[in-house]
């Protein structure tokens, strides 16, 4: 009778610990999933944040009055273009690859300009390790078969005057980290907007 409660007993400890050891694999799992949902909102954040930045190019001058987005090969408008070969900044493919988070600048990246870290209070849970970065190329404008690809009309913040507009694509790259910068989130878009010729 003894040696079947010990029996007995061996078995409910071997339960337990099955038990615990898979409650806290649960933990670790509910852990990865929630930092990465939380990167992946972070690249979305940037992603839009870039696409309004496109909308609200600066203008040339005060009065040329006309919006603009400067993309030059080397990123330094905070876009990236082309160069006469048709490749662009070696900095643009380490963001694009990198398996591990990137600096800001040296490797082409830009942070998101609303902070997502050191938040506190209520909003604790939700910071993240690093600011989400992204990163913007000028694919060139869209010329459809056929077509100039300017578009005249009447562009009511340029106080309703007739401009000579060009649709251009982009692409915007973002990568967000969650609650630590091992869970790393790419998104990528590609983005139209009718801009002043440059």
């Amino acid at each position: 009778m003894l040696f079947v409660a010990l029996i007995f007993l061996v078995l409910l400890t071997l339960l337990g610990l099955t038990a615990s050891g898979t409650s806290v694999m649960q933990e670790r799992m509910t852990g990865g999933m929630r930092s990465a949902q939380m990167a992946l909102m972070g690249s979305e954040s940037a992603l839009r944040g870039a696409e309004f930045n496109i909308w609200l190019a600066p203008q040339t001058s005060a009065s040329a009055n006309k919006l603009t987005l400067y993309c030059s090969s080397d990123g330094s408008g905070g876009c990236y273009a082309p160069d006469q070969t048709g490749n662009y900044a070696a900095s643009t493919a380490t963001f694009d690859t990198a398996t591990t988070w990137t600096s800001t600048g040296s490797d082409g990246g830009t942070a998101y300009a609303p902070s997502l870290t050191g938040l506190s209070g209520a909003a604790q849970s939700a910071s993240l390790a690093a600011q989400p970065q992204y990163l913007i190329r000028l694919i060139g404008p869209d010329l459809p078969p056929g077509s100039s690809g300017q578009v005249v009309g009447s562009n009511q913040q340029q106080n309703g005057g007739n401009n000579n507009m060009t649709k251009y694509i982009y692409t915007i790259t973002a990568r967000g980290a969650g609650g630590s910068t091992n869970t790393v989130r790419v998104v990528q878009s590609t983005f139209a907007a009718v801009l002043a010729q440059y």
